[in-house]
């Protein structure tokens, strides 16, 4: 990623951010500008479409549910030369609930994510051969901060690359840096609505040892990402099609 930079710097986005450039587990980096992760797009700015577009964007899965989906519609659904879906990563299922009902030694955020890889499978398995159907050019995948949903798909795509668990964690990281402002914004509107801004500060976090302990649970629980993938029913090619355009092989 010497030459082109992790993150695409568009107004009225915060984390729209390439998977490209992790080392594999085949030792080769993953090629630039065929995975991107990202927060909401409804917002991008005059010419941000544009500038995805050039960027070889060609498919863009939004995460989110379909209340939020038409609260606030991205810019892509409709759009000539991008594929477009609605694959929710949650429907029925509430981020705010899960995450009050963990222990208490844990982050909120950890019983969040691991309940949604136990129960989710169908949505996971959806999401993963969606993206695996798609042979060149970038594939965009997105929720509303970037962070929850997209980081759990993204977690899962760079360990079936056989990325190292540190820069899983250090990708998840990341998205702190760079949503300050997307988070207070997030916090003005709770407070405006009389919400618990203390507690919902806290699910807008990105601790490393959130991301640690959901893989851990992984490989504990599955045996690893690869076999957690095949459990929640991605079919054996896809899964080698999305390995292979991890790795390296086909633009």
């Amino acid at each position: 990623m010497k030459d082109m930079p992790r993150h695409i710097a568009i107004g009225g986005t915060y984390n729209i951010r390439d998977l490209g450039g992790y080392i594999t587990a085949r030792g080769t980096a993953i090629p630039p500008r065929r995975f991107l992760r990202a927060d909401c797009l409804h917002r991008l700015e005059p010419g941000g479409t544009d500038h995805l577009l050039a960027e070889g964007l060609r498919c863009v899965i939004d995460l989110r549910t379909r209340r939020e989906v038409t609260q606030a519609p991205s810019q892509f659904n409709g759009l000539e030369g991008v594929d477009y879906v609605n694959l929710p990563l949650f429907d029925d299922l509430s981020p705010a609930a899960l995450a009050y009902a963990g222990a208490a030694h844990l982050h909120p955020l950890v019983p969040f994510y691991i309940t949604a890889l136990d129960t989710r499978a169908a949505a996971v398995r959806a999401i993963l051969t969606r993206i695996a159907s798609v042979q060149d050019g970038a594939v965009l995948f997105n929720c509303t901060a970037g962070k929850d949903r997209t980081g759990i798909i993204a977690a899962l795509l760079l360990g079936l690359a056989g990325v190292s668990d540190a820069d899983i964690i250090q990708d998840y990281v990341l998205t702190e840096q760079l949503i300050p402002d997307l988070v207070a914004e997030f916090l003005s509107l709770s407070r405006a609505n009389g919400g618990d801004v203390v507690r919902y500060a806290t699910l807008l976090e990105s601790p490393a040892d959130t991301m640690e302990k959901m893989l851990l649970h992984i490989a504990t629980q599955y045996g690893g990402v690869r076999d957690y993938v095949l459990q929640t029913g991605v079919d054996a090619t896809d899964l080698i099609r999305l390995q292979d355009r991890l790795c390296g092989g086909r633009s």
